[in-house]
């Protein structure tokens, strides 16, 4: 009997072995013990593509300016695509798998390891693919299998880490585009690529004003009707440092679509527009909050808006929540760049 169920069990760790590795593709080459994961020259690598059981993906793409794209559609966010290169650069084996764990891990590689493929120079086919599962149960380890496109894919798994990192690396790939795309909602570190930038407030015109830009201290503010007037210089120079990098605090996907379409439907409370040198215009809008429940002042008052975050349509594709106390010093009126 004990002997029938030890079968049973070694059958269907098979069974488990040979369904994920013709899972992801037909051809499934065993390739024997692969360990060469890391890619010693991450400036070589030009996209990372990764996807999830759920179905779930990102492609992530380096584009000309050196930067990376998400999905062809968005700016990825920096610190993390820095993050993910250098554990490209910098996993290593920390020990392989017991063989006596060996079958546990794969079943559980099956239903949960994402796909990681990755390019360099420009290739249409990637020079490895990583499948990473599950953290160790001590949460010090990642567990890993290695495939290389034209050899095969490993037959077993490691378990991995990276020098001088103590944590697992499962969380660095995930497909949550969200969480990938670049929070940035102004992003110009050289101010001098600007040329004017634009504060519309609908519902104040009389507040609404131009700042022309050409570089050191030539700057000029216009109200709203285009008519030069008096400034305050230090105002005007501050308001334009905030522009160098002001990021959203987080998409908005809990707002539900009714009042997501009520709000874009309103007219907005700003709308800025900058124009580079190279005569392109980035346009956001601004939009105050609802207050939370019950609400008030230190007076007691019910407040009208909520104090520390408004919405921005960043890109006219997402809303998003901003802090007040960093986005109230660029939705100014005109008053508080005007000389005294």
């Amino acid at each position: 009997m004990k002997r029938n169920v030890i079968l049973l069990v070694v059958l269907v760790a098979l069974g488990v072995l040979i369904w994920w590795l013709a899972m992801e593709r037909g051809q499934g080459t065993l390739a024997g013990p692969l360990t060469d994961f890391n890619v010693q020259d991450t400036a070589r690598v030009t996209r990372i593509f990764i996807a999830e059981h759920n179905g779930r993906s990102a492609d992530l793409r380096r584009a000309e300016d050196g930067g990376w794209t998400v999905d062809g559609s968005f700016r990825a966010k920096k610190h993390h695509l820095d993050l993910l290169l250098k554990t490209l650069l910098r996993v290593e084996v920390k020990s392989p798998v017991p063989k006596s764990a060996e079958a546990n891990v794969l079943k559980a590689m099956a239903g949960n390891a994402r796909k990681v493929e990755i390019y360099e120079n420009g290739a249409s086919t990637p020079s490895k693919i990583w499948y990473v599962g599950h953290p160790t149960q001590e949460h010090t380890g990642t567990y890993m299998l290695l495939e290389l496109p034209g050899k095969g894919r490993s037959s077993v798994p490691y378990i991995m880490g990276m020098s001088g990192f103590a944590g697992h690396l499962t969380s660095r790939f995930h497909a949550d585009l969200d969480e990938w795309r670049s929070s940035e909602v102004f992003m110009y570190p050289d101010l001098d690529v600007i040329t004017q930038v634009k504060v519309e407030h609908p519902m104040e015109p009389a507040s609404s004003f131009t700042v022309n830009y050409a570089g050191g201290n030539t700057l000029e503010l216009l109200d709203g009707a285009g008519t030069t007037v008096p400034m305050d210089s230090l105002a005007v120079k501050d308001f334009l440092l905030q522009f160098k990098r002001i990021n959203y605090e987080y998409i908005d996907r809990q707002t539900p679509s009714a009042v997501r379409d009520s709000v874009l439907a309103s007219s907005a409370q700003s709308v800025i527009s900058i124009t580079d040198k190279n005569g392109r215009t980035t346009k956001n809008s601004f939009w105050y909050m609802q207050p939370q429940a019950f609400g008030v002042d230190e007076q007691g008052t019910d407040l009208k808006y909520d104090v520390n975050r408004m919405h921005a349509l960043v890109g006219d594709t997402v809303l998003v929540a901003v802090q007040r106390h960093l986005f109230d010093r660029i939705t100014l009126g005109l008053g508080d760049l005007r000389a005294r």
